[in-house]
């Protein structure tokens, strides 16, 4: 069994993937969206027994981590959990101490509550080739993002932001970003053309990214992962299978960003469901480029999954899915922002 849940992360992103065989369930918990997020999804986190087994906060962005904050705040949270993925200052610095910048909120709320914390890495970094210490349960994992050089690049911005008045404010404001309805026509070939520019956000390039295996299902968590570096992960596996990496779901980096998604990476995988996650409130993602990658390199037959009704909708268009293969699963009108895949 393998059941992955997008939840109501709005602009971020907030996964539950569980898996097992019948004997055993685990649960991983990857991102906790924005601060809105948790009361909508504390009902569902209270039916699942009182343990998640890892919660990847994939980077420092507040679309990712506001939401695990509220839920670090909440001492009748209806979960604990085995062990917290995240690379904190000392992290970056790969170091085993703890410095002067750990007022930083989350470092503050996993060392005060005692949250174990990576321990599957003996407290020290996740990054690519750093060994794992994964559950023996036939499940493999692999980290594919990010590597040292991205992490220690992030650290004059972490101490100049907490300098300046913390790394994660309290507060989660609401810019005014325009979105857009409609496009009208689409010149998906054209616009599959754009020339990739790569992301170049220094919390981008820090993104915890993985390749996920059980059962011989293959999924690929991105969190806002930069493209090129898991192109650089992903290669020598798809060369040992021919040049082209089976895998059964793609979760699309950066909410669908048109800078995080390259033909190279699509041209190197084997891939038939792709997985947006965002609400396109504050960037209008995913972008239409971005999309059109998909649409013209994901493949002959894919199926692209939406947890949020109005992003499905603008993709959800009889021409083009006829034209380029595609299909669209979006979530009913009554549970907008949760949507549920099985393997």
């Amino acid at each position: 069994m393998i059941r992955l849940r997008m939840l109501p992360g709005e602009d971020g992103d907030c996964l539950l993937l569980e898996y097992g065989d019948g004997g055993f369930t685990r649960r991983l918990l990857i991102d906790g969206g924005r601060a809105g997020t948790y009361p909508r999804i504390k009902s569902a986190l209270a039916g699942l027994g009182g343990l998640i087994d890892v919660l990847v906060i994939t980077h420092v962005d507040q679309d990712h981590i506001l939401g695990v904050l509220a839920m670090l705040d909440d001492r009748q949270r209806p979960v604990e959990f085995g062990d917290v993925w995240f690379n904190g200052f000392d992290q970056l610095l790969d170091t085993e101490g703890f410095g002067a910048q750990d007022g930083e909120k989350l470092t503050t709320a996993l060392m005060e509550q005692e949250i174990p914390w990576n321990v599957a890495f003996s407290g020290r970094s996740i990054e690519v080739g750093r060994p794992v210490d994964w559950f023996d349960d036939g499940s493999t994992m692999e980290v594919l993002s990010p590597d040292r050089v991205q992490l220690e690049k992030l650290v004059p911005d972490w101490v100049k932001e907490c300098a300046r008045h913390g790394l994660i404010p309290g507060q989660d404001p609401v810019p005014a970003v325009p979105g857009f309805e409609s496009f009208g026509p689409v010149d998906v070939n054209a616009l599959a053309a754009s020339a990739f520019r790569p992301d170049t956000s220094r919390t981008n390039l820090t993104s915890i990214g993985f390749l996920f295996e059980f059962e011989g299902t293959r999924i690929v968590f991105t969190g806002d992962a930069d493209d090129r570096r898991l192109v650089s992960s992903l290669r020598p596996r798809a060369l040992e299978e021919g040049g082209r990496l089976r895998v059964d779901a793609l979760k699309v980096a950066h909410h669908g960003s048109d800078h995080n998604l390259s033909r190279d990476l699509l041209d190197m995988i084997d891939c038939n469901r792709y997985l947006i996650s965002t609400s396109g409130a504050r960037h209008a993602h995913p972008n239409e480029i971005a999309m059109a990658r998909i649409l013209k390199h994901g493949g002959p037959e894919k199926e692209i999954v939406f947890n949020y009704r109005s992003r499905a909708a603008l993709w959800d268009l009889d021409g083009l899915k006829e034209r380029f293969g595609y299909t669209v699963l979006a979530p009913p009108e009554t549970e907008d922002g949760f949507i549920t895949v099985e393997f």
